[in-house]
C-alpha cells in the first residue's frame, strides 16, 4: 500500500536536517511512536541494561535477526530502515526499551527512551493494532483504571526517566497515547515539570473521574492529541484537552493507521472536525457504555470478545471483507450470549460492522 504526502514525504523534506538545525515537532513524534512498534528484544538495551544503541546500529542488527522474518508490520519496517539513513533521526539513541505480554492479566506494554539530543529524551509508548486482544484492552479501560499497562507505564517512568537537566517528552500512538498521558498525570511531580510535551496519536480517552482529576489539570495544557476524520479508537472515553482532527487518505479503521496522515511541510493538515458517522458512533458507544455500571460494563466486554474469538475472528481488519459464513458464525455465537447482555452486544458489533465496511 502506498501513501503520498505522509511522514515519509517529510522525511524526504526534512530528514537531512539535525534537531539543533531544526526543533522536534509533532510530525518526529509521530515517527518515534510508530518506531517503538519494532521488536526490539536483544537489540536495544533492557531498562537493567547499561548504554544505548543508535538507531543505525539498531537497524543493523535488526536486519540479521530472526525477528524480521516474522515481524508482521512491513510498513513499519520500511520506516525503520528510512529512519537508519536518515541524518535527522540515524544518530538518534535507543535504550530501556520493555516489552511485556501477560494474556492471564489481560496486558500488553512496551516502551523505549529515544535519546533525541543530549538534552532532550521522547519517551515512546507502543500502542495496540487491529487484533481483538488489542481493542479488548482499551474497552477495558471502561471499567477499569488503571488498566495494568497504565499502571506498568507510571512504573517505567519513575524507574527510566533520570537526568537533573534533561527535558522530556512523552507519546504514542493508540493505547501508547493512552499510556503517554496516563503516566505524564500520575508521575512523580519533579519528573513532571520537564515534561515539555505528550503527544496522544488517535488513543483513547479516560472517564470523566480522571479528566476531573487535579493531576489531569497540571498537565492538560501540554497534552496535544490528534485524530482521524474518521476516528473510532481515539473517541474511545473522554478528552477534556481540544484535540486536532487530522486528514487521511485512508476509510474507516484504515484511518488509525498513522502511515496514512497527510503532512505538510513539518505538521499534520487538518480538518474542522470528525465525520458525522465517527460523532454517531463516540455518542453511541458512550451512551452504551452509560446504562451499565462497571460490573455490568466488564460481562458485556466480555461476551462481546468472545463471540469474535469463539468466531475464530482474531483481526477486527477481517470483517473489512466480511463473507456469509463469517457472517453466519457471528450470529450464532450472539445467539448464545445471555439475554440480559444480548442486545447490547448485537448493537456494538453493528456499529462495529458499519464502520469497518463502509468506504
Amino acid at each position: 500500500m502506498q501513501y503520498e504526502d505522509n511522514f515519509l514525504t517529510y522525511l524526504k523534506w526534512r530528514g537531512d536536517l539535525p534537531i539543533k538545525d531544526y526543533p522536534f515537532n509533532e510530525v518526529d513524534a509521530l515517527i518515534l511512536s510508530e518506531l517503538v512498534y519494532i521488536h526490539f528484544e536483544n537489540i536495544v538495551p533492557g531498562v537493567e541494561e547499561e548504554g544505548c544503541i543508535t538507531i543505525r546500529e539498531a537497524n543493523a542488527k535488526y536486519e540479521k535477526s530472526t525477528v524480521r522474518e516474522m515481524f508482521y508490520y512491513k510498513e513499519k519496517e520500511s520506516l525503520f530502515d528510512v529512519l537508519a539513513f536518515c541524518p535527522r533521526f540515524a544518530d538518534m539513541t535507543l535504550c530501556n526499551y520493555v516489552s511485556t505480554l501477560d494474556e492471564k492479566q489481560q496486558e500488553q506494554f512496551a516502551a523505549m527512551l529515544v535519546n533525541v539530543s543530549p538534552n532532550f529524551t521522547f519517551v515512546a509508548f507502543r500502542g495496540t493494532d487491529s487484533t481483538v486482544v488489542g481493542w479488548r484492552e482499551d474497552l477495558n479501560m471502561s471499567f477499569m483504571m488503571p488498566v495494568p499497562a497504565q499502571q506498568s507505564a507510571v512504573e517505567y517512568i519513575e524507574q527510566t526517566v533520570k537526568g537533573l537537566f534533561k527535558k522530556y517528552s512523552f507519546g504514542g500512538h493508540s493505547k501508547g497515547g493512552n499510556l503517554a498521558v496516563y503516566s505524564g498525570v500520575f508521575c512523580n511531580p519533579k519528573i513532571q515539570k520537564k515534561i515539555v510535551q505528550i503527544y496522544n496519536f488517535d488513543g483513547p480517552g479516560f472517564n470523566r473521574k480522571m479528566i476531573n482529576d487535579e493531576a489531569y489539570k497540571r498537565v492538560e495544557g501540554r497534552i496535544s492529541t490528534f485524530v482521524p476524520e474518521q476516528s473510532i479508537v481515539g473517541l474511545l472515553m473522554e478528552h477534556e484537552e481540544d484535540y486536532k482532527v487530522v486528514e487521511s487518505t485512508e476509510f474507516a479503521i484504515l484511518q488509525h493507521e498513522g502511515f496514512s496522515w497527510v503532512v505538510d511541510c513539518d505538521e499534520f493538515v487538518l480538518v474542522e472536525a470528525v465525520d458525522k458517522f465517527s460523532k454517531s458512533f463516540s455518542l453511541t458507544l458512550k451512551a452504551w457504555l452509560a446504562e451499565m455500571n462497571p460490573a455490568e460494563r466488564k460481562a458485556v466486554v466480555d461476551a462481546f470478545f468472545d463471540v469474535f474469538v469463539n468466531a475464530g475472528i482474531n483481526d477486527f481488519m477481517e470483517i473489512v471483507d466480511i463473507d456469509v459464513k463469517t457472517a453466519g458464525l457471528l450470529i450464532k455465537e450472539v445467539a448464545k450470549v445471555p439475554q440480559e447482555q444480548r442486545d447490547k452486544v448485537m448493537k456494538l458489533i453493528k456499529l462495529l460492522i458499519e464502520e469497518n465496511t463502509r468506504k
